[in-house]
């Protein structure tokens, strides 16, 4: 499970239905990523960043120290 994208989406008042129709994928489909069953795709990973106004490695990684992926924006803003 992802714990930090639970969060993120509870912080966010989503649900799971929401946040799938935001990236165009079935309810089901996204409680499998969310519960670890199945990956996010790069592009999913990108708009949940978006979604939730932060960046993958507060949704995807430990710390800081993590390898970032080329060319995404670290920053909040």
């Amino acid at each position: 499970m992802n714990a930090k994208l639970f969060v993120a989406r509870r912080e966010n008042r989503l649900k799971q239905s929401d946040v799938a129709k935001k990236l165009h994928i079935s309810k089901q489909t996204y409680y499998k990523k969310e519960k670890g069953i199945n990956c996010f795709t790069q592009k999913e990973m990108v708009q949940l960043a978006r979604i939730f106004n932060c960046t993958l490695n507060d949704l995807f990684w430990e710390g800081e120290e993590d390898e970032q992926i080329p060319g995404l924006n670290r920053s909040h803003g």
